[in-house]
């Protein structure tokens, strides 16, 4: 068989305009436009065909695939769910009107972070975009959110391994990040977002590098210079991908000093936003969600990652769900008023972006028919600040924001079509031109039977008639015996048997303007689409204004809601350094469990006199979840949420640490022992007088000695990290959970440490056998018993087995029980454990060196040995 001529295959017209488009997108993979689908070629159809899932052929030695153009959407998302961008070239003309190759451009180029289609996005989570710039003394982030225009800066010095960025990006999870390749590679990017997350080069040309004019606070942003590099590089990318866009709002600064701190170790451990499973059903955010709109569920959970640290809006926040609860009616009334709301956030972006249909229109048009009712709700008497201070932000664009809706109301028709192309858009009566042309197009027949009565009685010609056919177009048909009635401006154009066919000027007008109806139709909807756009977004701050306070009233609705229904109280948010929680419950495993079944308990932490509170018991009686328990209610008073507790002081908190746990992360290089070294470490060079710090089996991934020393190690550094600081705290508030019950001793020898234990309690069965029963309560002082063989033999082990252990288990029992006894440390003195204290005469033995001793002086020296026994 002849050897395929690949240089003939790839020398077609259109493979050559294929082949510059991707020249100009090499980092994109370029959709093609080929009649009704769009078609990948080489590269790109060999890496898309497994992800999507279709056919990889051959034509003339190119690999290549397609997907139908009317369903590229689905395909779509799934490419960018795997990270990868997507450049779209379209037919710039109709095929069967073109003469020769059909010009195709790239009309957009979508990335993971620049999407604003509903279809490829999840309507409650922010889709970000970050931009990070590093350099030897700190770094900048810029974070843009394209779909609803959210844009916000901020960067830190001296973050000493870049541990505060990660914790910032591991709270935000941006789809795509723009940074160096080094720069990633020194934040492991790809681990702390997954492998899927985009990764992109970016460089901003030179004439990119200014202040643009409409940002505001310009001096502010020069003394920021690693935030405005970011945002600027940001500004850059969405600008180059998005061409139709406007412009971006300004940016905010930020101050990372205005948030509560998470990591992403303390993400996943307390479950914010998306469980060990996947997904948010048992999540704090799945928890609290009541929300009316997809813009409240997503202001809800960024409330949820960034609790503020500022007690006014603690407090504004507090008062406002108070309110709210108290007044379950009028709370019921305004998420009815909501839930008739669209996404106004994403809709008025659309509009920026012109990827907005018709439909956004009129989705906008019933987002703003709701603004009368908001405005009655809020006039209604709920006195909070917060509510008072939407009130009155609304009250000053209401102007705007009604004479948006009036204009809305009278252009658009009930139902909005989903495309332009299906026509009937603008509502009859809102355009004249339009109005005439909707006639002829929907009633031509009704025009032709006007001109054909006008005819007739012009020329006292009964029997005229106007029609049709394909070939002639319109025509004005008389019979032959009535043709010396035909008046002069009738121009003869067919001859039939019996007949004559004529046209006139005014005919020939109409055919013209009949024929073309349709096109002049939707030309002209296209045009008043157009100005209802624009007109749309010359009031576009209003709107988004509109937006952002339809969302906060949504949050607090909703976090009343959950108050209400799951029996919470307020909190007291202070400046003090209490943790004191009375019957605490967690409220992600509450909701799991049947009512009334979980069971509270209480913990007082205040820094200084009960600064640790070092927790032990049995497997499975508790103690993670009680260490969750006191984060997530010190978190959700913080950002302003009613507790799940019978009452709760929390001093304010500004970084919540965690190690608890033990996912492995084999697949990254890293094991079990490792991560957890990492994550303590973190901890141990992060934690301030104001941070709350859960760890749980610190130690526990290597030999027991090595474990009981790095765990009794960490309990002091906590506890003497701020000693030397006169009438402040001791050390961070500390929750440890543990196995090891030698670190017990350390509340005799430690100040402010105090024990704690989960409840157990053993009974005989009915067969003698005895039982274990969890009580899940917790209760000072330390426990006697972890009943780990209990637990082994309830998951399953063999009977020999745990009869086995229980053996060894005596006989250890026994042999601690020998031991020689510790005497108490002085205050001062460097605790130490009593179990790896040595008895002198074994010391003595263990540093003899036998093969140097003669007889004589190893009878000597075991005489001495003697006496020290």
């Amino acid at each position: 068989m002849p050897a395929v001529d690949k240089k003939k295959a790839d020398d077609t017209p259109v493979m050559r305009q294929y082949k510059a488009l991707k020249a100009a997108h090499p980092h994109a993979i370029l959709f093609f436009r080929l009649g009704d689908f769009y078609e990948l070629f080489d590269s790109d159809a060999k890496l898309v065909a497994p992800l999507l899932g279709v056919v990889l052929t051959q034509r003339q030695g190119t690999a290549m695939c397609g997907v139908p153009y009317h369903a590229h959407g689905h395909y779509l998302a799934k490419l960018l769910r795997a990270g990868h961008k997507v450049a779209i070239a379209d037919q710039m003309e109709d095929p069967a009107a073109s003469k020769g190759l059909v010009r195709r451009e790239v009309t957009r180029i979508v990335t993971p972070g620049t999407v604003v289609e509903d279809e490829l996005l999840d309507a409650r989570s922010s889709n970000y975009l970050a931009a990070v710039e590093l350099d030897s003394v700190g770094w900048g982030l810029a974070v843009v959110e394209v779909s609803t225009g959210e844009f916000w800066a901020e960067q830190a010095l001296s973050d000493h391994g870049r541990e505060e960025l990660k914790a910032l990006l591991a709270r935000i999870r941006p789809a795509e990040v723009l940074t160096t390749t080094a720069a990633a590679d020194q934040l492991r990017l790809k681990n702390l977002l997954g492998p899927a997350a985009a990764i992109s080069d970016w460089k901003r040309t030179s004439s990119e590098s200014q202040v643009p004019v409409h940002w505001e606070n310009k001096a502010l942003w020069r003394n920021r210079p690693l935030a405005l590099k970011a945002a600027l590089t940001a500004r850059s990318y969405v600008t180059a991908t998005q061409a139709h866009l406007r412009e971006l709002p300004s940016p905010a600064l930020r101050e990372a000093q205005d948030a509560l701190q998470l990591d992403d170790a303390a993400i996943r451990t307390l479950e914010l936003v998306e469980s060990e499973e996947g997904g948010r059903k048992h999540t704090l955010w799945g928890v609290l969600d009541h929300t009316g709109t997809p813009m409240g569920s997503r202001r809800l959970r960024r409330w949820i990652l960034h609790p503020s640290t500022k007690l006014p809006e603690i407090e504004r926040r507090l008062n406002a769900v108070a309110e709210l609860v108290e007044k379950p009616l009028e709370r019921a009334r305004l998420k009815q008023v909501l839930e008739g709301m669209s996404d106004l956030e994403r809709v008025i972006n659309r509009m920026a972006t012109r990827s907005a249909g018709p439909r956004d229109l009129g989705a906008l048009r019933a987002a703003l028919y709701a603004h009368g009712p908001l405005e009655d709700w809020l006039g209604a008497g709920v006195a909070a600040d917060a509510v008072v201070g939407i009130a009155r932000d609304l009250a000053e664009v209401a102007p705007e924001l009604s004479a948006l809706k009036a204009l809305l109301a009278g252009a658009l028709a009930d139902e909005p079509p989903a495309k332009l192309t299906d026509g009937g858009l603008i509502r009859p009566g809102h355009d004249a031109g339009l109005d005439e042309l909707r006639r002829l197009r929907t009633d031509s027949g009704a025009v032709l039977k006007e001109l054909e009565e006008r005819e007739r009685k012009e020329t006292g010609v009964p029997g005229l008639k106007v029609g049709y056919n394909s070939v002639f177009g319109y025509y004005i048909e008389v019979s032959k015996t009535q043709g010396a009635k035909v008046p002069a401006r009738f121009t003869r154009k067919q001859t039939l048997t019996n007949a004559e066919r004529y046209i006139t000027p005014e005919l020939k007008e109409l055919e013209v303007t009949l024929l073309g109806a349709e096109e002049k139709f939707l030309k002209r909807e296209r045009e008043l689409f157009e100005a209802l756009r624009e007109s749309v977004l010359a009031q576009d701050a209003a709107v988004r204004r509109f937006a952002a306070l339809a969302a906060e009233l949504d949050a607090l609705q909703s976090l009343a809601e959950a108050a209400a229904q799951g029996g919470w109280v307020k909190p007291v948010v202070d400046l003090g350094h209490e943790l004191d929680v009375v019957d605490g419950r967690h409220p992600i495993v509450e909701a799991a469990l049947p009512a009334g079944s979980f069971v509270p308990n209480s913990v007082r932490l205040d820094g200084l006199e009960a600064q640790t509170l070092l927790i032990t018991g049995p497997n499975m009686g508790g103690k993670s979840v009680f260490l969750r328990q006191a984060a997530l209610i010190a978190l959700m008073a913080q950002m302003g949420s009613f507790v799940p507790a019978k009452s709760a002081r929390v001093g304010l908190v500004d970084r919540i640490l965690t190690r608890v746990g033990s996912r492995d992360q084999l697949a990254r290089g890293e094991s079990t022992f490792m991560v957890e070294m990492r994550e303590t470490s973190h901890i141990l060079r992060s934690a301030g007088a104001r941070s709350l710090v859960l760890l749980d089996e610190v130690g526990r991934g290597t030999s027991t000695y090595d474990g009981i020393s790095i765990a009794w190690a960490v309990l002091e550094h906590l506890n003497r990290l701020l000693a030397k600081v006169d009438g402040g705290p001791r050390g961070p508030r500390v929750l440890f959970a543990t196995h090891y019950f030698e670190l017990t001793e350390l509340a005799q020898l430690l100040p402010g440490v105090a024990n704690a234990n989960v409840e157990a309690r053993e009974w005989t069965n009915a067969e003698g056998r005895t039982e274990v029963v969890f009580l899940h309560k917790i209760s000072p002082g330390p426990a006697d018993r972890s009943f780990g063989i209990h637990v082994a033999e309830l998951a399953g082990l063999p009977p020999a087995c745990i009869a086995r252990a229980k053996e060894i288990l005596h006989g250890l029992e026994n042999e601690a029980r020998t031991a020689a006894p510790t005497p108490r440390a002085e205050p001062d003195a460097q605790p130490s454990l009593p179990m790896f204290d040595e008895h002198p005469a074994i010391h003595a033995v263990r540093m003899l060196d036998l093969d140097a001793l003669t007889p004589l002086e190893a009878l000597k020296t075991l005489a001495e040995l003697k006496k020290k026994i």
